[in-house]
């Protein structure tokens, strides 16, 4: 049993994460403990990845449109009971300010979805037979995204991890041609589905080599623009203090990387923020006003001016469509709504 007086102690919080306090515990020694909780982070994950691999394989060998719309009927139903979930998606919207009603099925309903896109892209082979296409509609803002990739420098498109993110890229390329920047993770397996979902799409996928330095990082996704080709970049992954410049995001202190905007800079591309919500059955796209930079001028310092202006963009759009965002229980982002 767990021992909550000691200094060494591990407990569950009310909304599911696992905390751990060194020290000596009367129940655990504090190294069992430690080795506990590594057991279960390992069985997570091993449940997750295995889970992800299955639904692919299902969907490619047997996912009929009929089958899938089980599959999501019970996801979504497994999703209202799932408690563990819930509570810590709760606590994460109250320390967000989004306690609204109905905004965690909401929540739900968005993030099945995205899921689901991605099954029937597994379910046909091909992306253009998925049904993925027209379930995105873009309104006359697009010619701002046009406009922009006919300078021919290329184009950074840049949106926050919202709902249907992985499957933006191939909606837009038949307008577009658009590349996918992968990003490196240090778990081979999420780097094998990370890559399948993008393959399996016909997303055209870049990425550096697994050792990449910082600048080789950089030079892969420059060489895409001076190819003149469309970048698609979600840069609201939170970095370390000296690997980032400051924003704030949701009331909280974040520090965002200033990479694409000092892509922008070396290249003469525009940056253009995209958007989309769910409405009425589709999902509105809307492109945003490209984020001047002026060549020549101080690169860190615009940089990080880009930053928080997009940053301040990105907290204005979580806070009109809370629903959309993927990463209300990224363990990251739980860690800096909740103050840890």
């Amino acid at each position: 049993m767990w021992d909550f007086k000691s200094p060494g102690a591990a407990w569950i919080s009310p909304g599911g994460v696992i905390y751990y306090a060194p020290g000596n515990c009367t129940s655990f020694r504090g190294r069992g403990v430690a080795k506990q909780l590594e057991v279960l982070r390992t069985l997570r994950k091993t449940i997750t990845f295995g889970a992800l691999r299955v639904g692919m394989e299902v969907a490619r060998k047997c996912g009929s449109v009929e089958i899938l719309e089980c599959i999501r009927r019970g996801a979504l139903a497994f999703g209202r009971v799932a408690w563990p979930l819930r509570a810590r998606l709760a606590t994460n919207l109250r320390a967000a300010g989004m306690d609204r009603p109905g905004l965690i099925d909401a929540i739900g309903a968005r993030c099945v979805d995205q899921l689901m896109m991605l099954a029937h892209v597994f379910r046909t082979g091909q992306f253009a037979t998925s049904g993925n296409l027209e379930r995105f509609a873009f309104d006359d803002s697009l010619r701002i995204l046009e406009q922009a990739h006919a300078r021919g420098r290329g184009v950074i498109a840049i949106a926050p991890h919202i709902c249907g993110y992985p499957v933006f890229a191939p909606v837009v390329t038949p307008r577009i041609p658009c590349s996918i920047y992968l990003r490196r993770n240090k778990d081979p397996r999420k780097m094998r589905i990370t890559e399948s979902v993008g393959l399996a799409g016909q997303g055209h996928l870049v990425s550096p080599s697994a050792n990449a330095s910082k600048q080789e990082r950089l030079k892969v996704a420059l060489d895409v623009l001076r190819q003149g080709r469309m970048l698609f970049i979600t840069p609201d992954t939170p970095r370390k203090p000296d690997d980032g410049v400051e924003v704030s995001i949701l009331g909280r202190r974040v520090y965002f990387p200033t990479g694409v905007f000092t892509m922008a800079l070396r290249t003469g591309a525009p940056v253009v923020p995209v958007w989309w919500h769910w409405d009425g059955g589709v999902y509105r796209v809307r492109c945003g006003e490209p984020i001047e930079l002026v060549r020549g001028r101080g690169v860190a310092e615009q940089a990080e001016g880009a930053m928080r202006t997009w940053a301040g963009q990105v907290d204005a759009h979580l806070h009109e469509h809370p629903d959309m965002w993927w990463n209300w229980l990224d363990k990251r982002w739980t860690r800096i709504l909740r103050g840890e």
